[in-house]
């Protein structure tokens, strides 16, 4: 059988280094957790959606808190309040480009307790790349949410719009990478309004009574639902589990040193932290489009100038040295 789960005390510390869980996380008052697994990622296992042929470890009641395409300071940070107000963890499937442009909170992440894991380089459609042009999304990413993290992640991989490429799926074998996909979405890339995701989230939970749930920490309305969503998940008898790998990620030294050149430079820029999301635009109908698309702000030429310039420069180089453009 390819992969395995193994069930730890609740208690316990986790596998890659990770603070124990507090004793709050049993209490009655609080949302908390109802076990940790240990995830063994040899071979590439797939979890979640059974049917699609994921590994399912998860029984009735009980769901995993994901969130992907961060970090995103204002909103990650209301994220990770959220959860410590409920003694609870997550697994935060990282952009690397969001990762190199705030480190520090890829480490705060990590140090309250939560799985860090991938979401590749840039959240590029891996079904339409070459195999080559696959790798260098993948590895990149790893090496860059490790670099941000001063340490190994999790061997965990999620594909951007949850739509794996066959060659990319064998890849993450050899490499022995879990891909998660999920069972429960948010939608919350959909709207502002906190009260529809979780309705979104509580509909779908109604249904199925378990799963792995998606949100991205790069939304305001995912920010504002949580706590509320947290509450209900208590209320309705349902539980978390944390989810954790028996070994971390080996990263590729090529990559390694790709990400901690781009991580240099970003540290040396005027304003290094990302504003915002490097992925989706933050609701339907937002008029703000990816930070390195050409805007057309009104009254404001010369900065359009300035961005188209930027775009156009970009555009002759690399796609993976982009952000290496002065």
């Amino acid at each position: 059988m390819v992969g395995c789960v193994c069930l730890l005390l609740c208690g316990g510390p986790t596998a890659h280094g990770a603070p124990p869980v507090e004793a709050c996380a049993t209490s009655a008052d609080k949302l908390g957790l109802s076990r940790i697994v240990e995830v063994d990622t040899a071979g590439g296992p797939l979890f979640g959606r059974v049917a699609s042929g994921g590994y399912d470890f998860l029984a009735d009641g009980e769901v995993v808190l994901t969130f992907d395409d961060g970090p995103l300071r204002p909103y990650t940070r209301a994220v990770l309040k959220a959860l410590a107000q409920h003694c609870t963890k997550a697994t935060f499937f990282m952009v690397g480009r969001m990762a190199v442009a705030d480190p520090a909170m890829v480490r705060e992440v990590a140090s309250q307790g939560h799985t860090v894991a991938s979401h590749t380089w840039s959240h590029a459609k891996l079904q339409g790349l070459a195999a080559d042009k696959a790798k260098d999304e993948i590895e990149l990413g790893f090496s860059a949410v490790a670099q941000a993290l001063g340490a190994p992640m999790a061997p965990f991989f999620r594909f951007p719009y949850l739509r794996p490429s066959p060659a990319s799926v064998d890849y993450l074998k050899t490499r022995n990478v879990a891909s998660f996909t999920i069972d429960v979405d948010s939608r919350d890339f959909r709207t502002r309004d906190a009260a529809a995701v979780e309705k979104t989230v509580l509909t779908q939970l109604a249904g199925r009574r378990k799963g792995i749930i998606l949100f991205h920490d790069i939304q305001p309305s995912t920010a504002h639902a949580l706590p509320s969503i947290l509450e209900e998940l208590k209320k309705r008898g349902l539980k978390v589990v944390h989810i954790v790998p028996k070994e971390t990620a080996a990263t590729l030294a090529e990559y390694d040193a790709q990400a901690a050149k781009i991580i240099a430079q970003k540290m040396a820029a005027k304003d290094p932290l990302a504003s915002r999301a490097l992925t989706w635009p933050q609701s339907s109908g937002d008029p703000e489009r990816l930070p390195w698309a050409v805007h057309k702000a009104a009254g404001a030429p010369a900065q359009q100038q300035a961005t188209t310039e930027a775009t156009n420069k970009r555009a002759t180089v690399p796609w993976y040295k982009q952000w290496l453009v002065p």
